[in-house]
């Protein structure tokens, strides 16, 4: 390990270099002793990883901090995601701790790394222009809910409804002088009487036209004046829009970051690289404020992880103590900048490799092992469909899929035909799955059980999911507890009655569902910092799936028994 790598160029150009040592904590070295620090010659990846011993171990000073302070406990007990940070320096190993956003109205609390940039500021630029669009807003609310500009529009609808009162009513007397002048025009004797008709007539329909003028001159006047009232409304908006998107603009201009090759550049500009925009609040999660303030202060970045504290929320996975991966939509091109010239850590290799249990002419039944994708992605790993499609001089198509790091039996079509009819049987939810999965320790689970959790997308954090109660899809799994292992991890055997996106990875880990990630879950929460059994894989496994064979729509059951995390299946 060499503390002193990457820090070339950084020296010089950063905003402040003091490190005090409520931050920036050292490790014993009985720590050291008892944590091999050999991974960390090669950096985190934030948005995958099983955290390094160091971190959980920092992770675990930071909690005890907390729980010591009434004060600090006050503060993020309501729930808080925190970062940690293991770094070298002259002096030795240590890490620093953050915490994203602000902490109970505070961005600067003892004890955690400062804002890249300080938006609370009372005399900062962001709270005057942010005191002065809240003015306006209110401003915009006092005269839409003005008296008078009720009171116009009530007197709108009202001349409105008397308008198509009269005119009904006058349309009413029409007809009835039509049936009077028909009734004449039948005994009518010479032609002067007829042309006597003809200018009555005439004469109503006229002043018809003359009442329907006359109330459109009235309506048109107090329209005027609405309009006239709301103008100023129109004008305020606009002003609040162009107010609030300059303010964005600067805020991104402000929070200036930079890497470990001493490069720097705003978030707007790294963002702009990549043609989008900052999603608000870019900048303030705890990883980029860990990093930032190691590369302002001379220190190496070694490991990192983040994890929740305090109470879950009811939508996303958030379990106390518990490491989750970095934001993608915030912290992805942020991190991606910030990173330059660390040395990352990468995915772990596939294993195994996948195996056909049964293929006839219609379909190939297959073993996929983890770590392989279905179907074709970005990353250039080979897939299991392009696996497949090695082999073959016929096209191979996709009916459904496992997650990467699921393994086991998937199925393909060989035809056309097939493909139409096996994923009809999929979208239909006629096809019966089992998985077994292995469950970290935590609450007791009953014998059997089902979980009713509606599920949506996390878009600010994709590919993971969340539970929605209000607009998510509905997500049923039935369960069967198989045994508890000596370690307190379980093995379940699931029954997904639907098919949502990693429906039986939050039916596990969220705490509206059985409250216990499937171990190796690197996305939601498996590896926790008291305790986490390590797994070099998701033990999710899918044991068999059940359709009808496209030839002839008898049911078939292909299975897949080896799953590379329990001898038993």
């Amino acid at each position: 390990m060499r503390p002193d790598r990457h820090l070339q160029g950084i020296q010089g150009k950063q905003c402040h270099r003091e490190v005090t040592e409520n931050i920036l904590t050292y490790f014993t070295q009985d720590e050291l002793a008892a944590c091999p620090a050999e991974q960390t010659e090669r950096f985190t990846n934030p948005f995958r990883y099983a955290p390094h011993p160091l971190v959980r171990l920092a992770a675990s000073h930071v909690m005890e901090r907390i729980e010591a302070s009434e004060a600090l406990s006050e503060v993020f007990s309501e729930g808080k995601m925190l970062g940690v940070l293991v770094v070298g320096s002259a002096s030795g190993i240590g890490f620093s701790a953050a915490f994203s956003g602000n902490a109970g109205g505070r961005n600067f609390i003892e004890g955690f790394v400062p804002p890249i940039y300080d938006l609370l500021d009372p005399a900062g630029h962001f709270k005057i222009r942010e005191a002065e669009i809240t003015a306006l807003g209110k401003r915009i609310k006092a005269v839409e809910n003005s008296e008078s500009l009720s009171e116009l529009r009530e007197e709108l609808v009202s001349i409105q409804e008397r308008r198509d009162e009269e005119i009904g009513l006058m349309k009413a007397r029409m007809a009835v002088s039509k049936r009077e002048r028909d009734e004449r025009r039948l005994n009518a004797s010479d032609e002067g009487e007829l042309a006597e008709l003809v200018r009555e007539s005439q004469f109503e329909k006229a002043e018809l036209r003359r009442m329907r003028l006359g109330w459109e001159e009235r309506i048109a006047d107090v329209r005027e004046r609405l309009e006239h009232a709301t103008a100023e409304v129109t004008s305020m908006k606009a002003s609040r829009a162009a107010m609030s998107d300059e303010l964005q603009k600067w805020i991104f201009r402000q929070f200036i970051v930079h890497n470990a090759l001493g490069e720097q550049a705003s978030i707007g500009e790294i963002f702009a690289e990549q043609g989008s925009v900052p999603p608000g609040g870019t900048g303030e999660c705890a990883a980029p404020k860990l990093l930032e303030y190691a590369y302002r202060n001379g220190l190496q970045p070694l490991a990192m992880g983040e994890f929740w504290y305090g109470l879950s929320p009811d939508t996303a996975v958030r379990t106390h103590g518990h490491f989750y991966p970095s934001c993608t939509s915030k912290c992805g091109p942020l991190l991606g900048f910030m990173m330059r010239g660390l040395d990352i850590m990468p995915d772990a290799d596939i294993c195994s490799e996948p195996f056909v249990i049964h293929e006839d002419e219609h379909l190939i039944a297959v073993s996929k092992p983890s770590g392989m994708p279905s179907v074709p992605g970005l990353d250039g790993r080979q897939s299991l469909q392009e696996w497949l499609d090695a082999g073959y001089s016929a096209t191979i198509h996709a009916v459904h899929r496992l997650d990467m790091d699921t393994s086991g039996v998937i199925i393909f079509a060989k035809t056309a035909e097939a493909a139409v009819h096996l994923r009809r049987q999929f979208e239909e939810h006629s096809v019966r799955k089992t998985y077994m999965a292995r469950l970290s320790d935590g609450p007791s689970l009953a014998a059997r059980g089902r979980i009713e959790l509606p599920l949506g997308p996390d878009y600010d954090e994709r590919p993971r999911q969340k539970a929605d109660i209000s607009q998510g899809k509905a997500a049923i799994t039935d369960y069967e507890l198989l045994r508890i292992n000596p370690d307190g991890t379980a093995d379940v055997f699931f029954s997904p009655i639907t098919g949502r996106t990693h429906q039986l990875r939050v039916h596990s880990a969220h705490t509206f569902g059985l409250g216990r990630p499937i171990l190796g879950d690197l996305l939601y929460g498996a590896h926790s910092v008291g305790r986490s059994a390590v797994s070099p894989r998701l033990c999710l496994h899918a044991l068999s799936i059940t359709l009808r064979h496209p030839a002839d729509d008898i049911d078939m059951t292909f299975r897949s028994l080896v799953n590379g995390f329990s001898e038993q299946a």
